[in-house]
């Protein structure tokens, strides 16, 4: 689901160009295969999910249900349902491109959304569906990716990329396990809750498990968020379904 870029050297920046290392670029191809290879990966740019899940905000455990759809490189839309101290909570969020629609209502009425760092985060986790789709992190012109040293991580060894998105000026690392080589774990700097329930600037990973293909894509059906190295969220996809196009007027937004 959710959910990536520094600077250039100044000729690089200015052409618009980022570049890739030869043992990353080595280690998302093998990645690539590992989910699927690159024509199926190409093929589904966008998806549709079910979700149920839980998730920690100011001491408590709050359940919940979503759906999400999604097309490659910059559309998504959440829709998130949860019941907080007896009162009905919805989430909507809605990406197109550099339009944002978001919305929380608790018993229907509206709450605060987050400002411009919100919006900002929002476009950001548009672009991460696009870094796990893999196949585009070769195209120069919009990513540039770095091979890190190697982690272990509960107990498992990793290969680390560094991606930096340019369009975003922000970055993520990607962990590939060694032996599957699948993408296992994304980490960036992200907003959450703090204690106080107010948003703020937190140190975030994503951690996939369950994997399973879909139209012979691999995807992860689980998906554990740590904040700070603590569980935040925990989400468990359903009705997963893997499709070459959604209507754009799925992701229109009203103004």
């Amino acid at each position: 689901m959710r959910l990536l870029s520094l600077t250039l050297a100044a000729v690089l920046a200015a052409a618009g160009a980022g570049r890739a290392d030869d043992k990353a670029a080595e280690i998302v191809k093998k990645a690539i295969e590992a989910h699927g290879g690159a024509d199926a990966l190409n093929k589904y740019k966008a998806g549709r999910l079910n979700m149920t899940g839980s998730m920690s905000v100011v001491g408590m455990k709050i359940d919940f249900t979503g759906k999400l759809a999604y097309v490659t490189p910059d559309r998504f839309k959440l829709e998130i349902n949860a019941k907080i101290a007896g009162m009905t909570m919805v989430m909507n969020q809605t990406v197109n491109g550099k339009n944002i629609k978001n919305s929380v209502t608790l018993d229907g009425m509206k709450q605060p959304a987050g400002g411009d760092a919100q919006e900002d985060e929002l476009r950001f986790a548009a672009a991460l569906q696009e870094v796990g789709q893999l196949t585009p992190l070769l195209d120069a012109k919009r990513f540039e990716i770095k091979a890190l040293p190697d982690a272990e991580l509960n107990g498992v060894k990793f290969s680390a990329v560094e991606v930096k998105v340019l369009d975003h000026k922000k970055n993520c690392t990607l962990y590939f396990d060694k032996k599957s080589h699948l993408n296992v774990m994304t980490a960036h700097k992200g907003r959450g809750p703090s204690e106080t329930g107010q948003p703020e600037d937190v140190n975030e990973e994503a951690w996939g498990s369950d994997f399973k293909k879909i139209n012979g894509v691999t995807v992860p059906m689980t998906i554990l968020v740590n904040h700070e190295g603590k569980k935040f969220m925990e989400i468990k996809c359903k009705d997963y379904e893997l499709l070459e196009k959604i209507d754009a007027k799925e992701f229109a937004i009203d103004d």
